[in-house]
């Protein structure tokens, strides 16, 4: 069991260790703040399907497709934005005795981002919030079932301007829909106001 002064102390040590990299990251003319649109590309990773009451045999469990996404944002600071995005995970597929299954996944997220930067123009950062998500599901008999729901993600990446209003993103999320959690890694380009 961990006690509360071991903590106290390593969290100590982290402050103090990342206070000096937070400090030289000063401003350097890339302000960071303000307005900001992106989209990018990558893969999603179903990794939710073995949950579903699917017969193993016949589960594609780690179907990877091609996924897009598009986001506008607002950063407060060098450390904190809000953003909102739309995601399109592609078609997933099941192969059952019966015939193949499709899977689609579309929705959208709101979260939040909290930034660390180590230079005036890159920078690591974290994210989190909710996501809407509607799950289509089409059977082998073409039966179409329609889920919607809100559930959690989160998610971690890097980020590099490239000028004062341009910045590629590189980035890894988690969508934890219910027998469907999907992974989306993706690269994006930013543009900034």
């Amino acid at each position: 069991m961990i006690r509360t002064g071991v903590l106290f102390k390593t969290g100590m040590t982290a402050v103090l260790a990342l206070a000096p990299v937070i400090a030289l990251a000063h401003d350097g003319g890339f302000s960071q703040t303000g307005l900001y649109i992106g989209g990018g590309g990558g893969v999603a990773r179903n990794r939710g399907l073995n949950n579903g009451g699917v017969p193993k045999p016949f589960v594609n469990l780690h179907g990877t497709q091609r996924a897009w996404k598009a986001f506008v944002g607002l950063a407060f600071n060098r450390f904190f934005a809000i953003q909102a995005g739309y995601q399109n995970f592609g078609t997933d597929t099941i192969s059952t005795a019966v015939g193949t299954e499709k899977i689609r996944n579309r929705g959208y997220d709101l979260n939040a981002l909290l930034a660390f930067p180590f230079t005036p123009r890159f920078s690591v950062f974290i994210e989190g919030g909710a996501s809407r998500f509607r799950t289509r599901t089409i059977t082998p008999v073409s039966t179409t079932v329609a889920r919607d729901g809100t559930h959690p993600d989160y998610g971690a990446g890097v980020q590099y301007y490239v000028t004062r209003h341009v910045a590629l993103r590189g980035q890894w999320q988690e969508f934890r829909i219910p027998n469907n959690n999907t992974q989306l890694y993706s690269g994006s380009l930013v543009l900034r106001f």
